[in-house]
Parts: C-alpha cells; sequence; structure tokens
C-alpha cells in the first residue's frame, strides 16, 4: 500500500497545477511513494513536452523536470529545469519552505516560456 504523500509536495503540486493547466498541460499521473521516505511525481503533458513535479524522499528535495515526447513515448531524458535555465548543474536545493515552491514555479514559467508554451 502506497505511503501519503509528502506535505512539501502536495504544496508545490498544488501550487504549479494551475499554472501548467493554464497554459495547456493535462495531468497524467501522479506516483504516490511505496514507502515514508520514498519518492512521489506528478507528471503533465502538453503537446510535445513533459514536465514533472518531482519529491526525492531520501533527500528530502524538490525539483520540476522536463522532457520530450514522440508520440506517448518519453524521447529524451528528464531535465531539471532549474538545471536548463542555468546552463549547469546546480547544488541540490534542500528547502521546503514557501520561497523555495515559488521559485520553483518562477523557474517552471521561465523555463516554458523559453519553450514557446507561454499563456
Amino acid at each position: 500500500m502506497a505511503a501519503e504523500l509528502p506535505e512539501a509536495f502536495v504544496r508545490a503540486d498544488t501550487r504549479l497545477r494551475p499554472l501548467l493547466m493554464d497554459r495547456g498541460f493535462r495531468l497524467v499521473g501522479v506516483d504516490y511513494p511505496d514507502q515514508a521516505e520514498g519518492n512521489a511525481m506528478a507528471e503533465y503533458v502538453y503537446g510535445y513536452l513533459r514536465l514533472r513535479v518531482v519529491w526525492e524522499g531520501e533527500a528530502r528535495a524538490l525539483w520540476v523536470e522536463s522532457a520530450r515526447q514522440e508520440g506517448s513515448e518519453v524521447v529524451t531524458r528528464w531535465t531539471d529545469v532549474e538545471w536548463a535555465l542555468a546552463g549547469a548543474r546546480q547544488p541540490l536545493d534542500q528547502d521546503l519552505t514557501a520561497g523555495r515552491i515559488e521559485r520553483l514555479a518562477l523557474a517552471a514559467l521561465n523555463y516554458l516560456d523559453r519553450q514557446g508554451r507561454k499563456a
């Protein structure tokens, strides 16, 4: 039986979901952790682009990542959107405050703007 969704993940997905859906994305799945310290993901798709809100339970960290798809198959590696915007791998951000969630939301929107997914 799956564990409950981590509170930080729920807050992040609750903040990001309307932003993504307003840009045409649809929710295609939520993966629940299989243990108390497990991972959780909410995955969204629009056209050729997929986005995931990710909770890594062991590291206790949140991030948003993206991949391209053809048909229903993911054809690229998942890439952290903050790293993509920075142009390089960034240190793991383990902040779980509302400020962190706002930074994730801003990064997701900036990434979508660069991908041509403006509202």
